[in-house]
């Protein structure tokens, strides 16, 4: 495979017993943590711990996928902005490296590398 797949953001998880224990042992763990403190107790139910953590990871998946797009609208950007002579050298170096992964970040620097003043 060239290029590497996109994790894809789930829109939630089965709920099970074992996350509920799970979350309610890490509530009871920062209720003890500030136990001093009244007002910093955790208000939120094991239901709603999970839930929360679901909507982060899929908001976490969603900015990542975003960022990805930005890099890879970026480095078409730069590679068309290219002379031709060196996204000739571009083409050779990132799509005849095979051991190279098909990512914008890499393909960014590979442009990077033939803009670079030779010495």
């Amino acid at each position: 495979m060239i290029f590497q797949p996109h994790i894809k953001a789930t829109p939630s998880r089965i709920v099970t017993s074992r996350r509920l224990a799970a979350a309610r042992r890490a509530l009871q763990r920062q209720a003890d943590a500030v136990a001093l403190f009244p007002e910093l107790q955790p208000k939120q139910t094991p239901q709603e711990r999970c839930e929360e953590a679901d909507r982060q990871t899929v908001a976490m998946v969603q900015r990542w996928r975003d960022r990805e797009a930005a890099n890879w609208k970026r480095a078409r950007r730069m590679f068309r902005a290219l002379p031709p002579a060196a996204r000739a050298q571009v083409e050779a170096n990132f799509w005849g490296n095979r051991f190279m992964p098909k990512t914008a970040v890499y393909l960014i620097e590979t442009i990077r590398a033939a803009c670079a003043p030779q010495p």
